[in-house]
C-alpha cells in the first residue's frame, strides 16, 4: 500500500479482496491508483469473484463512484461473475447500485469471512446474505 493510498487490494485464491478501512477517501488522483492496481491484479480467468468491505462512514465522491463503477466493468470484462459487498446498510445498497452491472451477481453482507465464503465457492446461495436473511 502506497503511503498516500488507504485501500487494500489483495488476492486470495481466486477472490479479489478490497477493502475500504475508517476514513478512506477516494481522490481522483487515489481513484486512478486504485483502478490502476486493480487492473494489474484482476488478470483475466485468474479472479473468480470480488469482495468490496467498506468500513469507512465518509460519503463516496463522485471520483469514488466513478472508480467503483469502472472496476466493476473491468472485473466483468475479466471474467469476474460474483461480488459480494460488505458494510453498513447505507453502504451495501450504495455498492450494489454502483456496481451493478449486465452479467454479474451482487450479493451484499455483514461479516467478510461470510462473503469471501461466498464469494469463492461460485454457487448462488451457497451464504446467506443480508436480503435472504432479513
Amino acid at each position: 500500500m502506497e503511503p498516500s493510498e488507504r485501500w487494500l487490494l489483495r488476492v486470495e485464491g481466486d477472490v479479489l479482496l478490497v477493502e475500504f478501512p475508517h476514513g478512506t477517501g477516494l481522490s481522483p488522483a487515489a481513484s486512478e491508483a486504485l483502478l490502476d492496481r486493480w487492473r494489474n491484479v484482476a488478470t483475466p480467468d485468474q479472479v473468480d469473484a470480488v469482495v468490496i468491505i467498506v468500513r469507512t462512514s465518509r460519503p463516496c465522491s463522485d471520483a469514488g463512484r466513478r472508480a467503483l463503477r469502472e472496476s466493476a466493468q473491468i472485473a466483468v470484462a475479466r471474467g469476474v461473475e460474483r461480488f459480494a459487498v460488505v458494510g453498513e446498510r447505507s453502504k451495501r445498497r450504495f455498492l450494489k447500485r454502483t456496481i451493478d452491472v449486465e452479467d454479474i451477481e451482487v450479493e451484499a453482507f455483514n461479516d467478510p469471512s461470510t462473503a469471501a465464503t461466498w464469494a469463492s465457492s461460485g454457487e448462488p446461495g451457497s451464504a446467506p446474505s443480508v436480503e435472504s436473511t432479513l
